[in-house]
């Protein structure tokens, strides 16, 4: 008996898995996930039907990546996908392109070498997605050689982020007066080659490793910026020019800065022919160099090996931090009698967290140990709630603390001590202090 045959109407039925449900969502849904996936896969959606075709040129989003997901087989492969895909996206019609992301890493395909040899390509990709009307520009790469940016102004009436990794900046590059809606600009592992940055917009600066020149000052003008974030940067301090809307800043100093005295001291040496101590020629003499631009800040955190002099000069220039709520310090305020963190005590009225941050391999300054100047009344004993002292042992220097912190009528209850070890951190709290000793505290602590 021959089989019997379905019905011509259900054979027209397709079944689930031949159902194509993502065609069906709408376009806006389609665009956000094609976004969200590497340039070349986005790309290759293409070829899936008629009306894909043309589909990803529309995202509001790309993402320019040599991740292990594809392998474009040789290096120029990969420069002519950019480069076309550039050119189509500059024929697309409708909203700027949102946000334009190159995220490249040094591979067997892409080596530290042939960027080198071809940083010029490179780099225009940068202006080329400016011309693209791209309001975040992210430009990351993951080489030991890092990208000299040609000496042209960044130009854009529509960028707000600017993502910075690996790059050489020039002083035309980082004036910003051609980007008049910059927001954002964070700098990752970049060299600052310019005497200076400037940019009436921005509001938020975050620079991390970055370094600066070690003969001149560079000089910041942003005069509208809100937060300001130096991590570990190297080279000479830079000069920060009036900044009346700041209010958080962070500013931890590298190792790797010639701000320091040459003959080995913890401040000026007042020999003019230093060049520790006077090598720039931007070097100011009657001002200071950082900390008069923060006093308006509300959050604070200043961190430096004891031996680079500026955030202590610079407290020669300074008036009182009047909205300062929260401090951090670490490193350079353990110098000279502590007079670091008496003057804050004097000059922060509205103070109300202060952290204090002693490193592992600290060393007292020799002639100092027990020469800790009394301290007049401390105005920030009216409002302070909480001081941490984190150390990895409870010794002199953290006696010496103690005192300051007692001349300055803070009660015990309001200070802790987070002790570091191989076993993680231990939180004490003090139940007993002598004033007139400066050693042997291990026992007031519970």
């Amino acid at each position: 008996m021959p089989p019997l045959k379905r019905p011509k109407n259900e054979e027209e039925i397709p079944t689930a898995s031949e159902v194509d449900r993502i065609s069906d969502l709408p376009e806006g849904v389609l665009h956000h996930l094609l976004s969200l996936m590497p340039a070349h896969d986005a790309v290759r959606t293409c070829v899936l039907a008629h009306t894909w075709r043309h589909l990803w040129m529309s995202v509001p989003a790309i993402r320019f990546t040599n991740d292990e997901s594809y392998s474009f087989g040789c290096a120029n492969r990969l420069i002519r996908f950019v480069d076309r895909v550039l050119l189509l996206l500059s024929r697309r019609q409708g909203a700027p392109l949102h946000s334009c992301d190159f995220h490249l890493e040094e591979d067997e395909v892409l080596s530290n070498g042939y960027l080198a040899a071809n940083e010029g390509r490179f780099s225009r990709w940068i202006w080329r997605a400016l011309r693209l009307r791209v309001r975040v520009l992210r430009f990351h790469l993951g080489f030991d050689h890092s990208i000299s940016l040609p000496d042209m102004p960044l130009l854009s009436d529509h960028l707000t982020t600017l993502e910075l990794q690996f790059v050489t900046a020039n002083e035309s590059v980082l004036d910003f007066s051609g980007c008049p809606t910059l927001v954002h600009l964070i700098m990752e592992l970049c060299y600052v080659n310019s005497t200076n940055i400037s940019s009436s917009s921005l509001k938020h600066l975050q620079m991390i490793r970055g370094t600066f020149q070690d003969n001149h000052r560079t000089r910041v003008s942003l005069p509208n910026l809100v937060s300001l974030e130096l991590d570990e940067v190297n080279g000479r301090i830079p000069l920060l020019e009036s900044m009346p809307s700041l209010e958080t800043a962070i500013v931890r100093i590298g190792d790797d800065h010639p701000d320091t005295c040459e003959k080995g001291g913890y401040s000026e040496c007042g020999d003019d022919a230093c060049e520790g101590c006077h090598g720039s020629d931007d070097d100011p003499r009657t001002h200071g160099v950082l900390l008069g631009t923060l006093l308006r800040a509300t959050d604070l955190e200043l961190s430096a090996d004891p031996d680079m002099f500026v955030f202590k000069r610079d407290l020669k220039w300074c008036s009182t931090f009047t909205n300062l709520k929260t401090l951090v310090l670490s490193g350079w305020f353990l110098i000279d009698d502590l007079r670091a963190l008496t003057w804050f005590l004097q000059r922060a009225p509205v103070l109300e967290k202060l952290t204090l941050q002693i490193s592992k391999v600290h060393k007292i300054p020799e002639g100092t140990a027990g020469r800790y100047a009394p301290i007049e009344q401390s105005v920030a004993s009216d409002h302070l709630e909480l001081v941490e002292i984190k150390c990895w042992k409870v010794d002199e220097m953290v006696g010496a603390i103690l005192k300051i912190l007692n001349d300055s009528r803070i009660p015990l209850e309001k200070i802790q001590i987070h002790k570091y070890s191989s076993f993680g951190c231990f939180k004490f709290v003090c139940t007993d202090f002598n004033p007139d000793e400066v050693s042997g505290y291990s026992g007031l602590l519970r």
